[in-house]
C-alpha cells in the first residue's frame, strides 16, 4: 500500500528541518511527500525547493493562505489529486519515529477492507522535553458520537485516510457549522460527519511515533484565543448532540 505523508508550511522555519528529515527517514519504502507553502515570508518555501532538488520522494507546492489556523488548502488540493491508498497530515513543526508510517500500515493491513481510518497516541514535547501522552478509546460508533457531545475524540495529527474517505474532509462546509471553517476547527466537525455517516475511525490507543510540539507560536493557541469571541467547539457538540438526539 502507498501512502502519501502530507506536510502544510506556514512559516516553518524554526521547526521545519526537523520536521522534514523525520519524514524522510521513514523505514517504510512505498510512500511520497507533499510538502505545501501557504506564501510563507521566512524563507519556507525556497528550502523545500531545495530539498525537492535532493529528495526523489519530495515534491513540493505553493498555494494561496486562504484558511487561517488551519491547512485547509493542502486538504483540499489532496482531496482532488491524490494518487497514493492513503495519506496522513504531519504538522511542521512536529516529528515523526522512522517507524511510524510502517506500524500505521501494518496495522491497516490486518483488514484493509474495513480498516479505512485510524488514529493513535500522541506524545507532546516542549523544549525537547515530553509533556503529555493521549490517547483515546472507545468501542463503536455509539460510544465514539457519545464522546463527540463533550469533546473531540480524536488526536487530528494522527489521523491516517484512506483515498475513498477524502470527499468527507471538507464536509463540514456544506451544513449548519460552515462558518468553523475559517478559524481551525473544522477537523472536529469532520469527525462528527463521518460518524453519522457510519464512517469509523479505529482507534490504536498505543503510541506508533507521533510527537506533537507545543510552543507558543502554534496554531492551536490561535484558535484557543479566538474562543474568548466564540467557542466553536460549543456550537459543534449542540450541533450534533441534537441532530443524534442524545
Amino acid at each position: 500500500m502507498k501512502i502519501t505523508v502530507v506536510v502544510p508550511c506556514y512559516n516553518s522555519m524554526k521547526y521545519l528541518k526537523e520536521c522534514i528529515s523525520s519524514v524522510l527517514s521513514q523505514d517504510y519504502d512505498n510512500y511520497d511527500i507533499w510538502a505545501y507553502d501557504n506564501e510563507s515570508t521566512d524563507g519556507t518555501y525556497e528550502y523545500l525547493l531545495e530539498l525537492e532538488k535532493e529528495h526523489s520522494k519530495l515534491k513540493v507546492f505553493q498555494l494561496p493562505n486562504i484558511y487561517p489556523n488551519g491547512y485547509g488548502e493542502a486538504q483540499e488540493h489532496v482531496a482532488e489529486n491524490l494518487k497514493s491508498d492513503y495519506v496522513t497530515f504531519v504538522g511542521s513543526d512536529d516529528i515523526i519515529d522512522s517507524s511510524y508510517v510502517s506500524k500505521c500500515i501494518k496495522i491497516i493491513s490486518h483488514d484493509p477492507e474495513n480498516i479505512k481510518c485510524i488514529q493513535s497516541g500522541i506524545i507532546g514535547i516542549q523544549n525537547g522535553v515530553e509533556v503529555m501522552r493521549q490517547a483515546h478509546s472507545y468501542k463503536d460508533l455509539q460510544e465514539f458520537k457519545r464522546k463527540c457531545i463533550h469533546q473531540s475524540p480524536i488526536n487530528t495529527p494522527t489521523v491516517v485516510w484512506h483515498k475513498s474517505l477524502l470527499r468527507y474532509i471538507r464536509v463540514h462546509e456544506a451544513h449548519d457549522n460552515a462558518k468553523i471553517t475559517c478559524i481551525g476547527a473544522g477537523d472536529y466537525d469532520t469527525y462528527c460527519h463521518m460518524a453519522d455517516q457510519g464512517i469509523f475511525i479505529y482507534p490504536v490507543p498505543a503510541y506508533l511515533g507521533y510527537r506533537y510540539r507545543w510552543h507558543d507560536d502554534q496554531a492551536t493557541w490561535k484558535v484557543h484565543k479566538n474562543k474568548k469571541d466564540v467557542d466553536y467547539d460549543k456550537i459543534i457538540q449542540k450541533y450534533w448532540k441534537k441532530k443524534w438526539t442524545l
